[in-house]
């Protein structure tokens, strides 16, 4: 009876400490934009900064405000030693749109990398972790990507922000006397 209260003890510790995969979010406030003027500039936005909008978007509902997308960034920690991880990183970006503000979340942030690198540098899934490798010979290279996988993501979040508030922030309400 002891063992199995122990094993219990331990699986709901360690359900408790399991690290989350790491994601971005900001609210982005606009002045008097109404919901299907802003729906429209943040589809025209992914169309503008992504290669092909039709690759990227997964779902776009309109009536509900919801966009979201599959998008992904060249990685490359640099020098001739970490080259087995230069690789992407691929993440999900999903757009909740509201009359004069909208919500971008990016998460599902996941490391993978070139084809014919070694398959034990990519790191996979990106989560709150503070080291990805505890043990083993390549312990301190992970983790000093690991690392560096974040602060790059963090800043290039960041970016998809400013940019996607830079191209909503002069967007006029959608205005029915105007259809020509």
């Amino acid at each position: 009876m002891k063992k199995v209260l122990f094993i219990a003890l331990v699986c709901v510790c360690s359900a408790t400490f399991a690290q989350q995969p790491i994601s971005y979010s900001k609210v982005i406030q606009t002045d008097s934009v109404g919901k299907d003027a802003l729906f429209a500039s943040i589809n025209e936005w992914f169309a503008s900064t992504y290669n092909s909008a039709k690759d990227v978007l997964q779902m776009t509902d309109k009536d509900a405000g919801i966009i979201v997308g599959n998008g992904n960034t060249k990685y490359s920690y640099g020098g001739m030693i970490y080259s087995c991880y230069e690789g992407w990183l691929k993440y999900s970006i999903k757009v909740n749109v509201k009359d004069n503000r909208y919500k971008v979340e990016i998460t599902n942030i996941s490391h993978s990398n070139k084809q014919g690198n070694a398959k034990n540098c990519e790191l996979g899934l990106v989560s709150t972790a503070d080291e990805y490798a505890t043990k083993g010979a390549s312990k301190s290279y992970h983790n000093k990507v690991w690392n560096d996988i974040k602060q790059k993501m963090e800043a290039y979040a960041e970016k998809v922000f400013v940019s996607m508030e830079n191209h909503t922030k002069d967007v006029k309400n959608i205005n029915s006397d105007n259809d020509w």
